[in-house]
């Protein structure tokens, strides 16, 4: 693999920070995530800056990039804290929705989604899955007459506050944990019997638990093939653990950044923190465990190609330590603080909350050192 960047990359990389700097700015946070983490000219400006469609293949409206491209921007918006739904729109709905092999429905969303008017989100998740991908207790029943009725519950959807349409996952055979028998719908997020709460998160975000409460939804809301949707769910799930992988990368750097510059005015004892030899060596690991999480990063990029299980391997892999690496980093960024380090008014504190919830999402470190180590007794049985 190749780790120099492309003169195209580095200027994406570029210019995206100086765009989230500029327009993230930690003192006008607060506003933003109080009006539902969302704000629509700045998402109209991602849109005609190509992040949107970045991922998306060029005959649907994109730009047809890479997971590389996703992960460097990704990186930049974790650097920022920025709260906005581009990871679960523009990289997991995306990448689900151009990995299920429906054309019509890719044409109808994916361009409006890569220009900014349409907000998709995929609904999957559920509360006792615990990060398996193909547990799906959510289920749709043909009424006799060519339509399903959707019955069950989703729960902490990114971004499902703001969706206009929901790409729902639900099971039309098969048993609960089975990949064989998931189907994909697309559900209006006003109809009849779907009920969306809204719940902010631990780090500011904003997501939504659903019910469907017999919602009829007709042939034509069919995405891709009737049971047959895990490949396109795994598929858009791979990317989205790239990116969210990625964004942890941005977290714990601009948090270590933040903690040197901390040290290196605040005094104690006449002299300035950071002419302490022992929190130099602390600093130190910090770093260590920073760049030992990027090279997982570039491990798993380079196998996004490889088969689904090699692949699975790689990104639980890089899921696990980047997990338990961001805890330690943002742990000790709050801990070098002192007491500022844990106040809502500070940054840092966020950097810890954000590294939280990364932990848990799409399994937590524990569900995929289980996963990891069940790969290693197959392969050696």
């Amino acid at each position: 693999m190749d780790f120099q960047l492309t003169e195209e990359q580095q200027m994406l990389k570029d210019s995206a920070r100086r765009f989230l700097e500029e327009q993230c700015a930690f003192d006008a946070r607060a506003a933003l995530v109080a009006q539902g983490a969302y704000d629509a000219g700045r998402w109209r400006t991602m849109a005609d800056l190509g992040w949107l469609g970045m991922a998306i293949p060029e005959e649907q409206g994109g730009l047809g990039t890479s997971a590389i491209e996703t992960a460097l921007l990704m990186e930049e918006m974790g650097r920022v804290l920025c709260v906005e739904p581009y990871w679960a729109v523009a990289v997991l709905t995306a990448q689900t929705i151009a990995a299920a092999g429906d054309a019509a429905w890719a044409e109808r969303l994916l361009p409006d989604l890569a220009g900014g008017t349409a907000l998709p989100v995929l609904a999957h998740g559920e509360h006792a899955a615990r990060g398996l991908l193909s547990h799906v207790a959510t289920t749709a029943t043909p009424d006799g007459t060519g339509k399903w009725v959707l019955a069950g519950k989703k729960s902490l959807i990114v971004g499902g506050n703001v969706a206009d349409s929901f790409i729902v996952s639900a099971r039309t055979s098969g048993n609960l944990t089975g990949k064989h028998g998931i189907t994909l719908f697309v559900v209006p997020r006003n109809a009849p019997g779907l009920t969306v709460r809204h719940v902010r998160l631990l780090d500011n975000r904003w997501c939504a638990d659903i019910e469907f409460d017999n919602v009829c939804i007709e042939a034509g809301g069919l995405l891709g093939g009737i049971g047959d949707a895990y490949g396109a769910l795994d598929h858009g799930h791979a990317h989205a653990m790239i990116g969210l992988c990625a964004e942890a990368i941005g977290v714990m750097e601009k948090a270590l950044w933040l903690t040197r510059d901390y040290l290196k005015v605040r005094k104690q004892f006449g002299v300035t923190l950071n002419t302490f030899q022992a929190l130099q060596h602390r600093m130190s690991e910090m770093l260590i465990e920073l760049e030992l999480s990027r090279g997982m990063l570039h491990k798993a990029l380079s196998c996004m190609g490889l088969p689904e299980e090699e692949r699975q391997r790689a990104l639980s892999a890089a899921k696990i330590h980047i997990g338990r690496s961001g805890k330690f980093v943002c742990g000790q960024a709050i801990q070098l603080h002192g007491g500022i380090g844990v106040t809502e008014e500070y940054v840092v504190g966020h950097h810890f909350k954000r590294m939280t919830t990364i932990e848990y999402a799409l399994g937590s470190s524990h569900f995929h050192l289980e996963r990891l180590a069940g790969h290693e007794r197959r392969q050696a049985a």
